[in-house]
């Protein structure tokens, strides 16, 4: 796969000063974008339009993401993983196998705007316990997550997810990164980091596919499951037996 990184700055209609990154690869004969704007009504027309293109809205087209991702219901299964100790998960796709670890879900953010702590495979079972009934009880839907994921070579990828009402947009933290890439001169120059570059050979990562992958085995073992309603028992049981067990270490009357 080929890809060029650049860095966009133009005046906005307001005066005010407009600056981005935008990532062009080609991958199969056919050329796709990922560009800052993309969790914005405009993002189609910029591409458009700094490409040349006008006429057929078609010409460009935004990639469609299922609406359990939109909805939280992808992340909400990320939890349950999470909170069940089960994060490491195999993956076989044709050729391609390895290990996915959700190592964090945190920056959790419903619609009510309220921020939860993290779900962590390093956390306590009783912070881990509370985060989860929290995010349940609060969060009718996810607008921003924060996720801590490894993925095949790559140990760690801090990736943070916006929700918005048709797209989602993705941005990772390439100084948190630790994995292959690491081995990159031309991203690792001279002993120091080049965090522009570095920046979008992750998202491509992610976007080609870690998020694909993840999607895959979301819809593989949730077909059919009630995923929300079988953690609420599971948590509810949970905090009910750690209450019994404080009342017979303690005078506490429950």
């Amino acid at each position: 796969m080929q890809f060029n990184i650049y860095e966009y700055s133009f005046d906005g209609p307001t005066g005010t000063r407009i600056t981005g990154t935008l990532i062009m690869f080609q991958m199969q004969k056919r050329i796709g974008f990922i560009v800052d704007k993309a969790g914005y009504p405009n993002a189609l027309s910029f591409l458009r339009e700094i490409c040349g293109y006008s006429g057929e809205k078609k010409t460009i087209v935004c990639e469609q993401y299922d609406p359990s991702i939109r909805n939280g219901s992808m992340f909400l299964w990320i939890i349950s993983k999470i909170y069940h100790n089960e994060s490491s998960i195999e993956y076989d796709s044709g050729s391609n196998t390895g290990n996915i670890v959700l190592n964090s879900l945190d920056g959790v953010k419903g619609n009510i705007q309220m921020g939860l702590n993290s779900v962590s495979t390093q956390g306590s079972d009783v912070i881990n316990t509370l985060t989860t009934l929290a995010f349940l009880l609060e969060s009718k839907s996810l607008t921003e997550v924060g996720l801590n994921i490894s993925f095949g070579t790559h140990d760690s990828i801090q990736l943070n997810i916006h929700t918005h009402s048709k797209l989602i947009s993705l941005d990772v933290e390439p100084d948190k990164y630790f994995g292959a890439l690491s081995n990159n001169k031309d991203l690792f120059p001279n002993g120091g980091i080049d965090l522009f570059t570095l920046r979008g050979a992750i998202l491509l990562i992610v976007h080609l596919g870690l998020i694909p992958l993840l999607y895959s085995l979301y819809k593989s073992e949730s077909d059919g499951a009630k995923i929300r309603d079988d953690l609420v028992s599971d948590v509810s049981d949970d905090i009910t037996q750690r209450i019994m067990e404080l009342k017979k270490t303690t005078d506490l009357d429950v």
